[in-house]
């Protein structure tokens, strides 16, 4: 059921608001013609074409000052509604010309005409210095269809409504045309396509109607409305996209010259870590320890763990069972709760348990212990192969967890250092690693574990790591905002452009806000509501993913102000 409260506004059931605009108060709106010929108090609304002779055009503005889009989170939807009076293809058997739907860039009077929009020595906007209302409209915002027959007819205009209301596109009406930049008197063939006006007796005329649906975030909430939150959108996973760990890297030097590995654990050098975007990850007690004797103690421990560490810990490899399994899983979960943006990590064996609390999203990342070949100081059987890597896979897969599981191959170490017969050479680790994207491409990195101190083994890593996902990966930008650009309107539209290598495509984009996973959207934009945010700078991410797994990072630094509504015009004539 629903309540009308004017001629023009109706309020639907639930959270949903419908306004409709329409007739000659609340819509102003006529046709030009090429020769020079205009109405805009006509029944009929002209966009004909006539080879040799004239074409025409239809500007329409609905009044936008009665609305208050500023009560609601979002508009669902936006439809503009026409009335067909006559449609005619330019020639028997050819297809109807496509109506094009646009939003005008300047503003225009009822005087407007062919060559002016306000009938003064004002032009349209002028390409290769020759103006042309055409030139008037923005055009990633225009929307086409076919108009084959008669009555009603529908055009979704979400997109550029949104615009108005909430990101401060002035209100300088539409542009209606099946024809395409006129000069002179060209034949671009002939063809009927005519409109109800405004002005048309039987309320046939244009009409916008808007869909609002829900109410405005509110800053405190931001974390709550996050798909996902991490330490830093300085850090991986979100300025970089891949984990890509290494334990145990010799030196401070060897650290400079490793540019794609971006986390480790259990480093003593974590404010300088950190300072270079690199995850530090303190350590964990695994079990059993005699200090940790019941369910409490677990999550009292892990939870202050948790409190201490500046980006989050790893928990380190366990040989709980049972009862006790449960208690770290517990502890897990706990301290997740507790303390939602540190990184949760774990040296992960293949237990089932592990990976059922990270796939339920209580661990962050399962960093696979998977051992090709082992120094000659640890025995032999300490290596499991490749087999038995994947098998520690498919468990992750099985509880859900691949996309939060790394594999860390090892142990790198001179190739002296290994068991003979067992050399972990450059040649099998780049297969290996390979054969690992090709089998599981949805883990989010990989990881390696030195042994003793040989930075060239340790910058090898760091090459092959390049090969298999750096170089492979889409290339992308954030198109909008750019850096440092000042936000004030209630929305804002991000868009990344992205190219997939090779014949691969693009299929996923994530945008972050800050240390916020906010969206995951097919298409490369996504519409962020500022009202939920706090005033100040904000960092803004986007990961370009292809149908591979590779993915890629572009970051900006904003700045959010006061958020304004702006761009709302009336209907003036």
């Amino acid at each position: 059921m629903t309540l009308l409260l004017t001629p023009a506004v109706v309020v639907g059931a639930g959270e949903v608001t419908r306004v409709q605009l329409s007739g000659p108060r609340q819509v102003v709106d006529g046709w030009t013609r090429t020769n020079g010929q205009a109405s805009f108090e006509s029944k009929a609304l002209l966009a004909h074409g006539a080879a040799w002779a004239a074409y025409d055009n239809i500007l329409v503005r609905f009044d936008l000052s009665r609305v208050d889009p500023l009560r609601h989170a979002r508009i669902k939807r936006a439809v503009l509604r026409l009335h067909v009076l006559s449609v005619q293809a330019p020639a028997k058997g050819q297809e109807p010309r496509p109506l094009r739907v646009g939003p005008v860039t300047v503003p225009w009077t009822t005087a407007a005409k062919c060559n002016t929009p306000d009938g003064t020595k004002r032009s349209w906007p002028t390409r290769q210095q020759h103006p042309n209302m055409a030139y008037a409209v923005r055009d990633s915002l225009v929307v086409s269809r076919k108009v084959s027959r008669k009555g009603k007819l529908e055009i979704d205009v979400t997109s550029l409504v949104e615009r108005w209301l909430y990101q401060g596109m002035e209100n300088h009406g539409l542009l209606l045309t099946a024809s395409p930049p006129v000069f002179g008197r060209p034949n671009l063939g002939s063809w009927r396509l005519e409109f109800a006006s405004s002005e048309d007796r039987q309320g046939r005329g244009p009409a916008l109607s808007i869909e609002f649906e829900g109410t405005p975030p509110k800053p405190d909430t931001a974390v709550r409305r996050a798909l996902a939150v991490y330490p830093s959108a300085a850090l991986a996973p979100i300025r970089y996209p891949y984990y890509i760990a290494y334990y145990n890297v010799p030196s401070r030097e060897t650290w400079k010259q490793l540019p794609n590995v971006t986390m480790t654990t259990y480093s003593g050098h974590s404010r300088w870590l950190h300072g270079r975007g690199v995850v530090n990850l303190g350590w964990a007690e695994g079990g059993p320890a005699k200090w940790l004797p019941d369910r409490a103690a677990w999550i009292r421990y892990y939870t202050g763990v948790a409190k201490n560490a500046p980006v989050g810990f790893c928990g380190h490899e366990s040989n709980l069972a049972g009862q006790q399994a449960e208690w770290l899983v517990a502890a897990f979960k706990e301290a997740k709760r507790t303390y939602p943006s540190r990184l949760l990590a774990y040296y992960f064996r293949g237990e089932p348990h592990m990976a059922k609390a990270a796939g339920t999203g209580h661990i962050d990342l399962l960093i696979q212990e998977g051992y090709l070949s082992v120094h000659k100081q640890f025995p032999r059987h300490f290596a499991i192969g490749f087999e038995g890597v994947k098998a520690r896979i498919d468990v992750a897969r099985k509880h859900k967890a691949l996309s939060r599981q790394i594999v860390m191959l090892g142990h790198i170490c001179g190739l002296d250092e290994y068991h003979k017969g067992r050399e972990l050479t450059a040649e099998l680790l780049d297969r290996r690693i390979g054969e690992l994207r090709q089998y599981a491409p949805e883990m989010p990195g990989i990881g390696f574990y030195g042994v003793g101190a040989d930075p060239k083994r340790t910058v090898m890593c760091d090459r092959l790591v390049h090969k298999h996902f750096v170089a492979v990966a889409p290339d992308v930008e954030l198109v909008h905002p750019i850096f440092g650009q000042e936000l004030s309107t209630p929305h804002v539209t991000l868009s990344a452009s992205a190219k997939a290598r090779d014949k691969r495509k693009v299929v996923r984009y994530r945008w972050f806000v800050d240390n916020r996973l906010v969206a995951e959207t097919s298409q490369a934009d996504w519409t962020w509501d500022l009202r939920g945010e706090k005033a100040g700078t904000h960092v803004v991410s986007v990961h370009a993913i292809d149908d591979l797994w590779n993915r890629s990072a572009s970051q900006v630094s904003v700045r959010v102000t006061n958020h304004r509504g702006g761009g709302v015009t009336a209907a003036s004539r």
